[in-house]
């Protein structure tokens, strides 16, 4: 009787030992999961703030190229108006302007 109980006594403590060492492998890999995605989550984000941070400096670089473009007067040319249509307009010198030409 003696020796069953020393047996099951010995057992459990063996089980205890295994769920201690599953808990703990448990722990290793849910540390280093979670490593795992924290680097992946720092990489991104410096990936995401370098191409706001390009594209911040190419709309700066943008706008001063038009401001410059415009100082200079080199402004790029205007796309003409939709809709309007100056085919049938007749162009008449000022000098010749008077209240019979208006048709």
């Amino acid at each position: 009787m003696a020796n069953d109980t020393r047996t099951t006594a010995e057992a459990k403590y063996a089980k205890t030992q295994a769920r201690a060492r599953e808990a703990a492998q448990a722990m290793s890999e849910a540390e280093a999961e979670s490593r795992r995605v924290n680097s992946n989550t720092a990489r991104l984000r410096a990936l995401r703030l370098a191409r706001d941070a390009q594209a911040a400096k190419d709309q700066v670089a943008a706008a001063e190229a038009k401001a410059a473009a415009k100082a200079t007067g080199k402004a790029k040319p205007r796309a003409k108006a939709k809709g309007k249509s100056t085919a049938g307009a007749k162009s008449i010198p000022v000098e010749k302007l008077n209240a019979a030409n208006d048709e």
